[in-house]
């Protein structure tokens, strides 16, 4: 039987951007949309749970056009999103890259402008859709003028979005672009070892060490977890066309430190010094090196450059109501103790 509200598909319904976007509209009552995930595995337990939840979870793979148009039929709204990672860290990826004679960055950007070109040819031959939703980022290599040429987590998305609005723009007439800020989540694990302070020996003290030109950048953070449902709703309101921000507030290294520093009631020491990415994987330090030069140099979203895109807007200036809570409440809500590291 048809759902009697307007189709909303959800890609990557299992991850950060995805997941975040299905449980905003699961609380809300009523959702103004029926809600489909796209996922690759019906039985993992997270697509078990979304289905419980009420979410029609569909089985379709990114790779293979068919199984999009069947997933997005009847749709009125389509939320796009790939993830690069999944495949830089693939041993069966970094294979196909070293036969091919491809750094493996190159070669997952190459992979992720094809599974965008599929969704965006398949989401273009839908005729019920009235809007589509394009999670993107910046192209590194064209607005540094090719100084930073290996930020391919970037490119790759920037390219994508050139391919959609050149060739189907009767499509990109009723498309609104996300780009999404840094992920508050990098905090944790692995990826915030970089960037994260630590405690001292007499855990009183938050320390942070970085090189200072890094440490006071100011950095678009945003918790893509917590935050995504609310920017997707707003420019689902708002009129096509809009480049969205994805942005809580705008704040340096050394202001989240002094922030957390304020939540657990413990001092804060910044100590300068060189740059260090190295991770054990060269491929890795080379995306990691360039993307904290632009970063630095051209800022985030690339304002600093003389082709910066100047139709991006913030989410305070999209022209509909969004609530995004502050960086402070969002570390309020983290377990600390289990995530910081006292130096040695």
């Amino acid at each position: 039987m048809p759902s009697e509200k307007p189709i909303l598909v959800v890609l990557g319904a299992t991850g950060n951007q995805g997941g975040s976007i299905i449980s905003y509209f699961l609380s809300l009552s009523p959702s103004p949309y029926a809600l489909r995930g796209i996922t690759r595995d019906q039985s993992s337990p997270k697509s078990a749970s979304l289905a419980a939840a009420g979410v029609d979870m569909f089985k379709a793979n990114i790779d293979d056009p068919s199984s999009l148009d069947a997933a997005f039929k009847d749709a009125s709204a389509i939320f796009s999103v790939t993830d690069f990672w999944i495949n830089f860290f693939d041993s069966s990826e970094r294979e196909k890259a070293a036969a091919a004679g491809q750094f493996i960055g190159a070669h997952c950007r190459d992979r992720e402008i094809q599974m965008s070109r599929n969704i965006i040819d398949a989401a273009a031959k839908v005729s019920t859709l009235d809007r589509f939703i394009f999670s993107g980022l910046v192209n590194t290599n064209k607005l540094s003028g090719g100084k930073y040429p290996h930020v391919y987590h970037f490119e790759g998305k920037g390219l994508a979005e050139d391919y959609g609005q050149s060739t189907h723009p009767d499509l990109w007439a009723k498309t609104s672009v996300l780009y999404a800020g840094l992920y508050l989540e990098n905090y944790f694990g692995v990826s915030g070892a970089f960037f994260r302070p630590n405690l001292n020996q007499a855990k009183d003290t938050l320390v942070l060490t970085l090189p200072d030109f890094l440490a006071r950048s100011p950095f678009p953070m945003y918790s893509a977890v917590d935050d995504t449902g609310a920017l997707v709703h707003a420019l689902l309101r708002a009129a096509p066309g809009k480049k969205l921000l994805g942005v809580n507030e705008w704040l340096s290294l050394r202001d989240m430190t002094e922030i957390l520093g304020k939540v657990l009631e413990k001092k804060v020491k910044f100590v300068d010094s060189q740059p260090n990415t190295a991770s054990g994987d060269p491929d890795l330090d080379k995306e990691m090196d360039d993307m904290i030069g632009f970063l630095v140099e051209f800022g985030y979203f690339g304002g600093n450059s003389e082709n910066a895109d100047k139709s991006t807007v913030s989410p305070s200036d999209l022209g509909v109501p969004v609530q995004l809570q502050t960086v402070k409440d969002w570390f309020q809500k983290q377990d600390w103790e289990r995530e910081l590291e006292v130096a040695v």
